[in-house]
């Protein structure tokens, strides 16, 4: 195989690039406490049904995983959404900044 020079341009950037985004991978191992995640889901209105399978589907894995994901426990904060799209920033910044949940999941 011969080398052109996008070959040698695209490795001299990946090799620069590396030191940089390394210190970006944070190994899961390292988080020992539990994992807190929040669900944004429509608890009231038209969609309430959705919000209540997609709560016991989640609650129904937990449980055939003994209360844990990856090996840390899950701690479930639940937030009714009501299907109104205007509530969301809202919602997902008293989720996140507030009740600091790690993940996230909503509609």
């Amino acid at each position: 195989m011969s080398f052109t020079r996008r070959h040698i341009a695209l490795g001299g950037a990946a090799a620069l690039a590396a030191p940089f985004t390394a210190p970006l991978i944070a190994p899961a191992w390292a988080q020992s406490s539990s994992l807190k995640v929040g669900l944004m889901l429509p608890y009231s209105g038209t969609y309430a049904q959705l919000g209540e399978a997609i709560t016991r589907g989640i609650d129904l894995y937990v449980k055939q995983n003994n209360g844990a994901l990856a090996g840390r426990k899950i701690e479930f904060v639940k937030v009714d959404d009501e299907s109104e799209p205007t509530k969301a920033t809202e919602l997902t910044n008293k989720l996140v900044l507030s009740d600091k949940v790690d993940v996230l999941i909503g509609t």
